[in-house]
């Protein structure tokens, strides 16, 4: 694989609503370049899972969309890229922050907060996928969080630095290009077992809810083959898809979710 990521595919842009949105009407427009991103320097409708908002100050975090044509990739296997691009930015934050988490699906965690959340959105053609979106967002210099998000942290929050964002974009796409090669190599036993190992909360005694709110005690053993997170409750491996289960809290002395 070439180079995937260069200054020809970058597209800066003061002011979006959401970056997967931009890159989805680039695509519906003509076929684009895999390895194309979208930075906002300022997403004020940014979307995570189920009509999530997320919050970003206008210059201080990283906002973009990348757009990848994982076509190698058949529909079954797909959870594989939503784990690859986490470990890459796992591994990007990890040269400020030790012990980063990846709670299920693809959110990043440092000291029990949340610091990034992942978007992908896929295109889908016969068996497998055409285009994927991911959208990424990263604190990185804001210092203060002023919607009802329960756990946002930053960069700055925890090592009280300031960042460049440019650089910082180069070091964060430098560490996706290398798991994703990964990923276009079928290395998937490697990318799984890094996603267990970082895996927030995995064999730990926590309480969880159903989407019947029903409230339980169990420990997240894994996740199967599609990306359904497994969690064992009373002698029974409970399997849920996204959003069909609700982080409680931790055990005993832990810090909530």
């Amino acid at each position: 694989m070439n180079k995937l990521f260069n200054n020809r595919n970058l597209i800066v842009i003061p002011k979006l609503e959401s970056t997967n949105q931009y890159a989805n009407e680039l695509i519906l427009k003509s076929p684009q370049n895999e390895g194309t991103v979208i930075m906002a320097l300022n997403q004020h409708k940014g979307r995570g899972l189920n009509k999530n908002t997320w919050e970003s100050e206008s210059g201080k975090n990283l906002t973009i969309s990348i757009i990848f044509k994982p076509n190698f990739l058949s529909i079954e296997n797909q959870f594989y890229l939503s784990m690859a691009i986490s470990l890459g930015i796992r591994n990007y934050i990890s040269r400020y922050v030790d012990d980063i988490k990846i709670k299920w699906p693809n959110d990043i965690y440092a000291n029990n907060k949340k610091i990034c959340g992942i978007l992908i959105e896929n295109t889908i053609c016969g068996a497998h996928l055409e285009y994927s979106i991911c959208g990424i967002g990263i604190n990185i210099n804001q210092e203060n969080f002023i919607s009802d998000a329960p756990n946002p942290i930053s960069l700055k929050n925890i090592t009280s630095q300031d960042y460049d964002l440019k650089e910082q974009l180069s070091l964060m796409l430098a560490d996706i290009e290398a798991e994703y090669k990964k990923l276009a190599n079928f290395e998937y036993n490697y990318i799984k077992a890094e996603y267990l190992k970082s895996l927030y909360l995995i064999n730990e005694d926590s309480y969880f809810k159903d989407l019947e709110n029903n409230c339980f005690k169990g420990r997240i053993t894994g996740i199967n083959d599609i990306g359904q997170l497994l969690i064992e409750s009373n002698n029974e491996t409970k399997i849920f898809n996204f959003k069909e289960v609700e982080y409680l809290h931790a055990t005993v002395n832990s810090n909530s979710i």
